[in-house]
């Protein structure tokens, strides 16, 4: 039944492309940017990613990271401090700037205007990561990276409504660089080479990677989190079913799970700590792209825990088959 609607809204994702480019109206600017976009709404890792170049990218370059900030309550140009609000930043940009503090984080809807001021008030920036962009069509980015989460490949998926493309799949081949991510740690390379066989068809070259997660960081409380301890896990991110399932190291005794980006309310944080009180659990553990949002509210209501210790994870990014080397190469050479 929704077939001919996404047929209908994939066609006009591609003529607005299409239009795009048959007037020129896309720009490149001066200074390199790389885009690392998807064509897949939501959970292909693209802020994890963003953070890995900053740091693969900042000993060769003075990096600044450009972000649309979605989800904020404000407007316009904006630099992400360490104290600023995920709400008038955006989770995501704040995410970046608390694990880079040294590089500049900036949010603005419109990409050059956003890359253009960031410019002009720094001369020494020469390089900008743009957490998501690839749909933002007045921008032709020097360098385009595409993610597909191995999970739910963009080739095997469809236009919305009925699948979760943006775009016609085709698309793709305006990547220059694919990545498969959130793959197993131990896949097989010979899964690997089928898998690259259906993407050679966008793109030549093409990386895997595995988004392991971290241990949980104390961010309130005075223990560390033992294996096997009981956890309430919250999440307000695109796959926070898939993070309930890799969090195996620990009972998850209740999950509160939200839509991506969601502003967490003071009646939420008291209904996870009443069924801690209630279930005699001492521990949440939410991810660190929804700390962002949960350490401003809980300052601004003044929350109190009590004993319950509150643990932050996160993924990072490992490249397989000992490709990080050649991942990098490709990217500078491309840049």
């Amino acid at each position: 039944m929704l077939w001919p609607l996404s047929v209908i809204y994939g066609s006009i994702a591609g003529l607005r492309r299409l239009f795009y480019e048959l007037f020129q109206l896309r720009t490149e600017l001066d200074i390199p940017t790389v885009i690392v976009g998807n064509l897949t709404v939501g959970g292909t890792g693209k802020t994890p990613m963003v953070i890995y170049l900053s740091e693969l990218l900042k000993s060769s370059y003075n990096v600044s990271v450009l972000s649309r900030g979605y989800g904020r309550k404000t407007n316009g140009f904006l630099e992400v401090q360490l104290d600023s609000k995920a709400t008038n930043v955006g989770d995501e940009p704040k995410e970046v700037k608390f694990q880079h503090p040294d590089i500049p984080v900036f949010v603005c809807e419109n990409r050059i205007v956003g890359i253009e001021t960031i410019k002009e008030h720094n001369e020494n920036v020469n390089l900008v990561l743009l957490d998501d962009g690839f749909q933002h069509l007045p921008l032709r980015g020097k360098v385009n990276l595409i993610l597909s989460n191995y999970h739910r490949p963009f080739y095997e998926d469809f236009v919305m409504p009925s699948g979760r493309l943006r775009e016609f799949k085709s698309t793709a081949k305006g990547a220059d660089i694919i990545v498969v991510t959130k793959c197993p740690s131990e896949l097989k390379k010979e899964e690997a080479l089928k898998i690259e066989s259906l993407l050679s068809h966008y793109c030549k070259q093409i990386f895997f990677a595995t988004y392991p997660i971290s241990k949980p960081k104390v961010l309130l409380g005075d223990k560390d989190l033992g294996l096997n301890t009981k956890v309430v896990l919250v999440t307000g991110i695109a796959e926070g079913n898939k993070t309930r399932e890799e969090l195996n190291d620990f009972e998850v005794v209740k999950h509160f799970n939200y839509p991506d980006h969601s502003n967490f309310s003071k009646n939420n944080l008291l209904e996870w700590i009443q069924y801690c009180n209630d279930f005699e659990v001492e521990n949440i553990v939410l991810t660190r792209k929804d700390s962002m949002r949960l350490m401003g509210l809980i300052v601004a209501e003044g929350m109190d825990f009590g004993s319950i210790n509150v643990y932050e994870i996160h993924t990072e990014v490992s490249f397989l088959f000992e490709t990080a080397e050649t991942f990098k190469k490709v990217l500078i050479d491309l840049l």
